[in-house]
Order: structure tokens, then C-alpha cells, then sequence
């Protein structure tokens, strides 16, 4: 068979660098100081987007992303969608890794994962169709090696399970087309609508041994080195459950039966560990994910004020969409104390972003106060200096209309001030009749013009 993690190119090792790792194994040490069933340390590292995951095996660092996409199923499978794997060596991860097509070793590791997580329907295929024969989930899971020190299986194997573990797709919904048409696809964003998980019903795990000696000694976990001077490899996949899902003998020597079932039996051990630490990371990162929504939602400004005063105060359940399902799917599980603190922790931010706003609107209502009352007492003192002024107007009008008045009562009366005018014929003809009547009346001209004159004074001095 040909070998996945085991390439003779990768690093070369003398004889006495090869005597000295099986010496040092039959002393019960490593080289690296662990003990022969010893794992080296494993960190998740997670994208808040729930596209990808890297995880970092001693120095074997590997990244794995997952993208889906709505496409047409295949004719004998209507009802399922489909999930692919591709292995790409970086030529960064090592010196003798080119770039290009992937190779042997590539695909012969992508055949190993696939085994583990889709041969043994580790994830729900058919939870991934969306309209039966027309449009299912296509998930593609592309795994890069970043960096190569050893035991690519296991990490390869782990990034990918952990990425899926992560990995939310869009929520979709069916609406009805035009005439003709059918029924028509919708995909929600994020923002709309939470994305949600994959069904996955277990979780395979590799976990890959190193013989040396005829097999004699076995250790878990090899390294770059150890990889080199072993005699062969045997890749275990075991889920949680303690369940065999694959085994996959490198080339070397062989193994009798019994050193096979104590090899699996210690793989389900590893198995279990793994699984704690995969599912201990994937809890953080569920908080984390909570959290970077409520830090954005925090960032959000408040309506802008356009005629009076606008407050806007926003729950976190408005931002954070569907956290409350989240909780609700959780808590069917162990995971109690996770969605408590969850829960206290968002009560806590929502109870701080309140007191904020209530301060903020205190602060507000004082300053509009102020305003207000400053503006009050300014325009009752205009009031009142207007009140204090018209009186003041209104008073020395008067004054000026007495003096006038007196002054006209007290000058004498000029030529210019009354206006002669001809003396009326008719008014002539009339003092003429009453004189020849003989009457005690004698007007004199004087006395006829003297009503004419009065009516054009008052008229000029408009009494």
C-alpha cells in the first residue's frame, strides 16, 4: 500500500540518528521528552465567521475551510447533497512540497478523511437538501498544510472534523414562483436570519501508531523524525462512542492480530480525549461567537435627531438574532454551565448598555432643562424691559400731546393760520333781503365767513 504521512524526501536521518530513537523508545522516552502513548499538545483556533479552522498539533499546523453552495443533486441521489474533501500540501509547510496538482500523498490523505467522515455518515446528508431533485447543499472542506512536522493524518482529519463542527450554513426558505415556475429558493443572510449547524451524528477521529523493531514497540502520535526511522504505520479511526469506523495499514512490516485489537483498544482511549478537547474548544467558541455580537452591536449609533430628541435603545436580541435558539438547542445537552454563563453574561452587557442609555438620556434631560429655564428667564426680562419701555413711550406721548395742546391754547392766532376767502354771492344776496326787511339782525360779512374760516382750522389742526 502506499504510505500517507511517511515520505522518505521529507527528512533524512543517519543511522546512528535512527539507533538512538529506537534506544530511547526501549528506555520509555521520546525525543521530544513524551512518553510512547503521549499526544503532543492540540489548539483550536477559530474564524467568527464558522467558515474554518486551524489546529496545531506540536509544530504540524493545519487549516481547514468549509464553503457551500446551492446546486443540482445527483440523479441517483435526489434527496442528498454532497460533501467533497481536498488536500493541498503548501510548499511553505515543506521544502519538498511543490506547488500545482495535488499529489499521491494529497489524494491518499483526502481518501482517508473521507473515509472517516462520509463513508461512515458521520454527517447528515440528507439534512442538506433544500427542494428535493432540484437544489441541495453542496459543502466543499478544502484542508491546507500549513506547516509539516509529523503525523499529517491526525491533524489533517481533526481540522476538518472541527471546521464542520463550526462550519453554519444560511437558513433557506421555499416561496412561491410565477405561473410555471414552481416553487423558488430564498437564502437570508446572516443578518437576517442565524445561520444554522450541520447535523452531525458522531465524530470520527484518527489516531496513528509507529512500529519499530518488528513492531515490538509501538508510540501514538509520531513526529517528523520518528515518522522517518519507524518501520511502519497504522491509522485508526474511532469515534467517541468507541465505535471502529476504519483502519488503514501503511507499508512495512506486518502485525499479528492481537497487537492490532490492543492498538484499537488504545485508540478508542485517544479517541474519547480528543473528542473532550474538540468539544471543550467548540464551547468557547460558541461564547466568543455571542460576544463578538454584542461588542458589535455596542459599536451601533444611536438614531440620529432630526425634530426634537430621538433616543434609540436596542436589545441584544435584536442583534444577536437567534442566540436564544442557540441556547435553546444546547441546553438539551451537558452543557449547562455554558449556556448559564452565556445567558449571565449577556444579561450583564444588556444591563450595562441600559444604565448607559438611561445615563445618557439623564444627562440629556438636565441639559435640556437648564436650556430651558436659562431661555425662560431670558425672555420674561425681554418681557419685561418691552413692558418697561411702552410705558415708558406711551407716557412721554402723552406729555408731548399736553404740551402741544397748551402751546396751541396759549400763542395767539396768526394771519396764516386762517385762510380768506371771496365772500359768497348767495350769502350776500341774503344779508342784503334781511337788511331790506328791516330786521334787528345786521350780519356783516364777518359773520358770514367766520363759520367757513373755523371749519378750515379745525381741518388743518385735525380737531
Amino acid at each position: 500500500m502506499s504510505s500517507v504521512p511517511v515520505r522518505e524526501a521529507d527528512v533524512q536521518l543517519s543511522n546512528n540518528q535512527k539507533d538512538f530513537i529506537v534506544k530511547a523508545l526501549l528506555e520509555e522516552i521520546r525525543v521530544d521528552g513524551r512518553r510512547p502513548h503521549d499526544y503532543r499538545k492540540v489548539s483550536f483556533q477559530y474564524t467568527l465567521d464558522d467558515s474554518s479552522c486551524t489546529v496545531l498539533l506540536g509544530q504540524t499546523r493545519v487549516l481547514s475551510v468549509v464553503t457551500a453552495a446551492l446546486e443540482a443533486p445527483y440523479p441517483d441521489r435526489p434527496n442528498e447533497g454532497s460533501l467533497r474533501f481536498n488536500v493541498e500540501f503548501s510548499p511553505m509547510a515543506s521544502p519538498n512540497f511543490e506547488p500545482g496538482r495535488p499529489t499521491e500523498n494529497a489524494n491518499e490523505l483526502a481518501r482517508l478523511i473521507e473515509r472517516g467522515l462520509r463513508e461512515t455518515k458521520a454527517v447528515d446528508l440528507e439534512a442538506l437538501c433544500v427542494l428535493a431533485g432540484r437544489k441541495v447543499w453542496s459543502l466543499r472542506v478544502d484542508v491546507h498544510i500549513l506547516d509539516h512536522n509529523g503525523n499529517l493524518a491526525d491533524a489533517a482529519s481533526l481540522s476538518a472534523l472541527a471546521a464542520l463542527l463550526a462550519f453554519r450554513r444560511p437558513e433557506v426558505t421555499l416561496e412561491a414562483g410565477e405561473v410555471g415556475e414552481g416553487q423558488q429558493v430564498v437564502v437570508h443572510p446572516p443578518d437576517v436570519r442565524e445561520p444554522l449547524p450541520l447535523s452531525i451524528h458522531h465524530t470520527p477521529l484518527c489516531i496513528t501508531f509507529a512500529s519499530f523493531q518488528a513492531g515490538e514497540l509501538m508510540v501514538v502520535d509520531p513526529n517528523l523524525e520518528e515518522e522517518a526511522a519507524a518501520s511502519g504505520l497504522m491509522t485508526v479511526v474511532m469515534n467517541a462512542f468507541g465505535e471502529l469506523c476504519a483502519v488503514q495499514k501503511t507499508s512495512g512490516i506486518g502485525l499479528p492480530a492481537t497487537e492490532v485489537m490492543r492498538l484499537i483498544r488504545l485508540a478508542e482511549q485517544k479517541a474519547k480525549q480528543l473528542s473532550e478537547m474538540l468539544q471543550a474548544s467548540l464551547k468557547k467558541h460558541d461564547v466568543e461567537r455571542v460576544q463578538a455580537r454584542i461588542r458589535r452591536h455596542n459599536q451601533i449609533p444611536l438614531a440620529p435627531q432630526l425634530q426634537g430628541r430621538a433616543v434609540a435603545i436596542l436589545n441584544s436580541s435584536d442583534v444577536i438574532g437567534g442566540g436564544a435558539r442557540l441556547r435553546q438547542q444546547d441546553s438539551g445537552t451537558d452543557d449547562s454551565d455554558l449556556v448559564s454563563t452565556s445567558e449571565s453574561e449577556s444579561e450583564s452587557d444588556d444591563q450595562e448598555m441600559e444604565i448607559e442609555a438611561e445615563d445618557q438620556i439623564e444627562n440629556r434631560d438636565a441639559a435640556d432643562v437648564e436650556k430651558v429655564s436659562t431661555s425662560g428667564n431670558v425672555a420674561d426680562n425681554m418681557a419685561e424691559g418691552y413692558k418697561d419701555s411702552q410705558s415708558q413711550l406711551s407716557s412721554v406721548t402723552q406729555h408731548v400731546t399736553h404740551a402741544k395742546a397748551n402751546w396751541r391754547q396759549a400763542r395767539p392766532p396768526k394771519a396764516a393760520d386762517v385762510k380768506q376767502e371771496q365772500p359768497d354771492p348767495d350769502l350776500q344776496n341774503r344779508a342784503a333781503f334781511i337788511a331790506g326787511m328791516g330786521t334787528d339782525l345786521n350780519p356783516t360779512l364777518e359773520d358770514a365767513v367766520k363759520p367757513a374760516a373755523q371749519r378750515n382750522k379745525r381741518s388743518k389742526t385735525g380737531k
